[in-house]
Parts: structure tokens; C-alpha cells; sequence
């Protein structure tokens, strides 16, 4: 009923999750092509990185509720910029490589009650800095497409907006 209406979007919540990976192959195909056939976009929610490098075009990475990097495909599979981006892209498995163990972020999720004020992945990153502690860092544009929300790339950020002449 709700494609009856021709939508512009279709939310995909955990479209194959918990599904073996012939039905998931399906899945992704019906997707594709219903949103060829009545050409609207996909909002594809899910924790499968397979699935994202293989359907998505734009990829928004959220952590605890809030978007710490978002960009192209590309960008994000191949740059990542935030710390937490990195390490999801370093815990995927790789076909025929040989590890020990699965890289695993190190620490705790914060409790979603009571978050604190400054970035909350803060504690679970490497590459944390005092500045860290201050106010929950801004999205900051390191390319047109690319956003990062991290201290890290605040320099960068700057450097594009003087050579730019923008934001």
C-alpha cells in the first residue's frame, strides 16, 4: 500500500538482517529495482558495511545518535576521517586475509541517558586531545562532499575555507 503512492523515498530499516546471503542478494535486487521503477531514493539503515559499499552513494555514519561523518561512498570506505569510521572500517573481515582476531573499538557505548556534552566517542578514542573535552564538535567540511564531525580535521577544515574562500 505504501508503494501505491509512487513515494519519492523508501526507508529500509535492517532490510536483511538475520538473512542468509542468497535471500539478502534478492532483497538488495527487489530494492534496486523498485527504486528504478518508480525512481525514488532509498534510505538504507543498516550495520552491514557489505551492504552499504554495495547499494549506497552517500553514506552517513552516526554514532550514539548523532552523525560523526558522512560523504560519498568513496570518501568513506576509502578516506575515513573519523576515528570511529576507521575503526568500523578496520573490524570488517577481509576475504582471504589471514587474522588472528577481529580489530574490536576499544571501550564502552556511552548510556544513552545523561550523555555528556563533549564527543561521545571521546572515550573510546586513540586519538583523543584535550580539546575533546570542550563542546561536542561541529560538522566540518574537509571536501564538498565530505563531513567530519572530530577536532582532528578542525585545521584542515580551516585551511580548505582560506585556499576556498568558503566554508
Amino acid at each position: 500500500m505504501a508503494l501505491s503512492c509512487n513515494p519519492g523515498l523508501i526507508i529500509a530499516d535492517e532490510p536483511t538482517t538475520a538473512l542468509d546471503v542468497t535471500i539478502q542478494a534478492q532483497i538488495l535486487d527487489l530494492l534496486r529495482d523498485l527504486k528504478n521503477k518508480i525512481n525514488a531514493s532509498i534510505m538504507l539503515i543498516t550495520h552491514d558495511l557489505g551492504v552499504v559499499a554495495e547499494m549506497a552513494d552517500y553514506v552517513v555514519v552516526m554514532y550514539a545518535g548523532r552523525i560523526v561523518e558522512q560523504g560519498t561512498a568513496d570518501e568513506i570506505f576509502n578516506k575515513p576521517k573519523h576515528p570511529y569510521t576507521i575503526g568500523l572500517m578496520k573490524s570488517k573481515p577481509v576475504l582471504n586475509g589471514a587474522v588472528e582476531r577481529l580489530y574490536s573499538i576499544p571501550g564502552n557505548v556511552p548510556n544513552p541517558i545523561n550523555l555528556p556534552p563533549h564527543c561521545y566517542f571521546k572515550n573510546r578514542c586513540e586519538k583523543c586531545m584535550e580539546i575533546c573535552n570542550g563542546a561536542y564538535p561541529e560538522l566540518i567540511s574537509v571536501t564538498p562532499t565530505h563531513k567530519v564531525s572530530c577536532y582532528l580535521h578542525k585545521k584542515s577544515a580551516i585551511t580548505i575555507e582560506k585556499i576556498g574562500g568558503e566554508k
